[in-house]
């Protein structure tokens, strides 16, 4: 009988685990919705010091490298894609499980939507992320209609059927990208798109906020309030704003005046905050890596002018803070290195410590070519007329194919490098920068630098000078 007990035991555990991993790799792992509730879980109890709520608007302006960088600001941005109030209002009651931040900043876009349930997909990104409990079954319940509560209650009917969409990543922890190894809930946007906002300044009339918006948009507010938590309301600036849009926004303000709690309107304080919209936009709701730097810079600066937020820098258990702005700097670098169109910008810039540098010279163009003197000279490359590829770090060349053959292997934990320059009997050369199995030669006479990034484990640019094109600045950004 305790044998049969045991193996019956034994076996409900061995099943267990299987469909618990089953259910790991099937799972949705988006990272507009789920993955930073995911990774929020993950924090040390009472670690966050400032917590962002939201929308898009939330995740895409709100940097927390940013705010760490100059304030010493331990930050989350706990938010989803088109986040209804109604979810918002669930993610604070779980994020006040384990954190007692000292500010609550509700970006508060979404107190313009005007709809009783949002579409699947949104459902999904703003509930699966929650850990089970009566509240995330409240907050499914609140967030479809009653008749498909089954559909949405059974997740795994949701996913799956994933098999096609699988991919290395399913299996990986923080799937296999170090973005995710110390994240904040912070996606920085790259994109840029000119914008002329429009003039919303003088508009003073309102409109009524959508009931169950106002409904969760005041219990947001008072949750925060009932636990003794200041709270403010944001609003980020986008260029897309309409007057319908303000006219709501003004009444969202009138019922945070009648909480006592202030409302940043910051499409009224564009100027203030430095915005240029022909450079600062992504699209027209988002802001970029420019526009989102500005913005954080001044939140911050009304945060600690405002509220009692402690600087964190230097402190060992605030460390995955300082991880997570080394991160999103790198990833602004690498951003501003595509956009370098001049040879002298480019040098500048390759001089990054997490930066390998695989460079090739083929056809007429060699190292004695005086228009890269000083490109050569600082990754150290010889001037000696030579053609073929190198390979070179900080701290100097690595490898050079004239001196060490033609084919160069290097594999690490996450990548896999191939170089190889072959000789042609007219004299000509090939030459082959190969980075998990993909060919970043950019030019095939002239020079191709390809720079990869050791911190986020990605090629940041390749870049190529055509002889036949008056050695132009190539960017070959097909790799994204």
């Amino acid at each position: 009988m305790i044998k049969s007990t045991a193996r019956i035991i034994c076996f409900l555990l061995i099943l267990a685990f299987c469909l618990g991993y089953t259910n790991s790799v099937f799972k949705f792992k988006y990272g507009d919705g789920i993955y930073d509730v995911t990774k929020f879980y993950e924090l040390d109890d009472n670690t966050v010091d400032v917590l962002f709520l939201g929308s898009s608007h939330a995740f895409e302006n709100f940097n927390t490298g940013t705010l760490w960088d100059e304030y010493g600001m331990s930050s989350y941005v706990l938010a989803g894609s088109v986040q209804p109030m109604w979810n918002t209002y669930y993610y604070l009651k779980e994020a006040l499980k384990t954190q007692r931040p000292g500010l609550i900043v509700l970006e508060g876009y979404c107190t313009i939507l005007s709809m009783e349930f949002i579409d699947d997909s949104r459902i999904i990104k703003n509930n699966y992320g929650l850990h089970w409990s009566k509240d995330k079954i409240e907050s499914l319940k609140i967030s479809s209609p009653q008749e498909r509560w089954r559909e949405f209650f059974l997740e795994y009917t949701q996913y799956h059927t994933r098999y096609n969409e699988l991919t290395s990543e399913d299996f990986l922890k923080n799937q296999g990208n170090p973005l995710y190894t110390a994240w904040k809930g912070f996606g920085c946007n790259m994109d840029t798109k000119p914008f002329i906002q429009t003039d919303i300044s003088n508009v003073a009339d309102r409109a009524p906020l959508f009931d169950k918006t106002e409904k969760y948009y005041r219990a947001t507010i008072e949750l925060a309030l009932e636990n003794n938590i200041p709270v403010i309301v944001v609003i980020s600036p986008y260029a897309g704003i309409k007057e319908q849009d303000q006219q709501m926004f003004n009444t969202a303000n009138d019922i945070a005046e009648e909480y006592n709690i202030p409302f940043l309107n910051c499409n009224l304080l564009s100027n203030d905050i430095g915005i240029d919209w022909a450079v600062d936009a992504a699209d027209p709701d988002h802001l970029n890596y420019r526009g989102n730097q500005k913005f954080s810079k001044y939140i911050g600066q009304y945060i600690v002018d405002n509220y009692e937020i402690l600087d964190h820098r230097g402190e060992e258990m605030y460390s995955s803070w300082q991880d997570d702005a080394n991160y999103i700097r790198q990833m602004i670098y690498d951003q501003e290195l595509t956009e370098c169109s001049e040879l002298s910008a480019i040098t500048q810039k390759l001089k990054n410590e997490n930066y390998w540098i695989f460079m090739s010279l083929s056809g007429s163009c060699n190292t004695a070519n005086t228009m890269f003197s000083e490109l050569f000279d600082s990754v150290g490359i010889p001037k000696n007329g030579k053609t073929g590829i190198w390979f070179a770090a900080m701290d100097g060349v690595q490898w050079d194919s004239s001196m060490d053959g033609g084919e160069f292997f290097k594999t690490t934990n996450s990548n896999d490098f191939h170089l190889k320059s072959s000789m042609y009997e007219n004299g000509n050369c090939r030459n082959e920068i190969i980075i998990d199995n993909t060919d970043y030669t950019n030019v095939v006479s002239g020079l191709n630098i390809v720079i990869f990034d050791t911190m986020t484990k990605k090629v940041a640019d390749s870049i190529g000078f055509n002889v036949y094109n008056d050695y132009a600045i190539n960017h070959w950004k097909h790799y994204e």
